[in-house]
C-alpha cells in the first residue's frame, strides 16, 4: 500500500500559492490550512509531486490532515482511497487525470482533478460518504460503471453523464440515476447488502473488483441504455473479438464507426462519440 500523505516532497503554503497562481482549485488548497486548527488538529505540511506517478498498488490516505498536489496525471492499477477523521480537512489535487481500480473518498476528504477520471477502465465504482466532514470530488468528467453516494456526499464531474449515480436528489451537481432506497433490493446485487439488508459500499466494490456490476445486469443495462452508454456486456465483447480489439487500438472515426455498426447488429446502439470515449477508457489512452 502506497501513502497518499507521503508522496511527493514537503512544501509550503506561500509557494504553493505562488507556484499555482490562478489555478481554479487554489483557494480550496489553501483553505486545508486554515480550516485546522494547529494546536487541535496539529500543522499541516503541504507535499508536492513535481511529476506524473504510476502504482501498481493501493494508494490509501492517512487519517489527516494533509494536503497533496500531483502536479502531473495519477495512475494506479489498485484502489485510490482518500479518507480522513472526523474533520481534519485534507486535499488531494491532481493536475492531470486520474485512473484507478476503484476510489474511495470519505469524511473530511476532497480530491480535485483538473482531468478526467476513469475507474476501473470505465467500469469501476466511485464512493463518497460522511459528506458533512466535508468530503467531496471534482473531475473534468468520470468515466466509471457507478458512482455510489449517501446522502450527504456530492461529485462534480460534468453531472456525471458517463457513469451512473446513486445519491441525494438534493445536489445541483448530478441527477441520480438511483436514490430512493426502497428501490434499492431491486436495483443491486444480494452480495452488495450487508447481514442486515443495509447497501454495503464496499462490498459493491468488492464485486467491481471481480468484474461485476453492483447492480442487477437488466437495471445496469437499461440505466446505461438510457444515458448512451454502451452495456458491459456490449464492450465485452468488443474486448473478447480480435478483430474488434485490431478497430479499437486503430481507435480513428471509421474504426469506431464500424465498431458501432456491429454492436446495432447485436442489439447495442450506442453513438460513436460514446462509444470512443469507452474505448479509450478501456485502453488507458487518453480521454481528450
Amino acid at each position: 500500500m502506497i501513502q497518499v500523505d507521503e508522496l511527493g516532497e514537503k512544501t509550503t503554503f506561500a509557494e504553493v500559492a505562488r507556484r499555482f497562481a490562478g489555478a481554479s482549485w487554489l483557494a480550496s488548497f489553501l483553505e486545508t490550512e486554515q480550516l485546522n486548527d494547529p494546536e487541535t488538529n496539529g500543522i499541516v505540511v503541504p507535499r508536492i509531486v513535481n511529476a506524473g506517478l504510476r502504482f501498481d498498488d493501493t494508494l490509501e490516505s492517512g487519517p489527516g490532515p494533509w494536503a497533496v498536489i500531483v502536479d502531473g496525471d495519477l495512475e494506479t492499477s489498485g484502489d485510490l482511497v482518500c479518507t480522513t477523521d472526523d474533520y481534519l480537512t485534507s486535499t488531494l489535487i491532481v493536475t492531470g487525470n486520474v485512473r484507478a481500480r476503484n476510489v474511495r473518498f470519505a469524511a473530511s476528504a476532497r480530491v480535485g482533478i483538473e482531468g478526467d477520471l476513469v475507474v476501473g477502465s470505465g467500469l469501476g465504482i466511485v464512493s463518497g460518504t460522511w459528506g458533512d466532514g466535508g468530503a467531496v470530488l471534482w473531475a473534468r468528467s468520470c468515466e466509471a460503471a457507478l458512482v455510489l453516494l449517501d446522502g450527504n456526499t456530492s461529485i462534480d464531474a460534468d453531472r456525471c453523464r458517463r457513469t451512473l449515480v446513486c445519491g441525494s436528489t438534493g445536489w445541483g451537481e448530478f441527477a441520480p440515476d438511483i436514490h430512493d432506497h426502497a428501490t434499492f433490493e431491486e436495483m443491486f446485487e444480494p452480495a452488495a447488502f450487508d447481514e442486515r439488508g443495509d447497501l454495503d459500499f464496499g462490498r459493491a466494490m468488492a464485486l467491481s473488483n471481480e468484474g461485476r456490476s453492483a447492480l442487477r445486469p437488466e437495471v445496469e443495462n437499461r440505466l446505461r441504455g438510457s444515458k448512451g452508454l454502451a452495456t458491459r456486456e456490449a464492450l465485452a465483447w468488443l474486448a473478447s473479438d480480435p478483430h474488434c480489439r485490431e478497430l479499437m487500438a486503430l481507435g480513428d472515426d471509421m474504426s469506431m464507426a464500424v465498431l458501432a455498426e456491429q454492436l446495432a447488429q447485436r442489439g447495442h446502439t450506442v453513438s460513436i462519440e460514446s462509444l470512443t470515449r469507452s474505448v479509450r477508457a478501456m485502453l488507458g489512452a487518453r480521454l481528450a
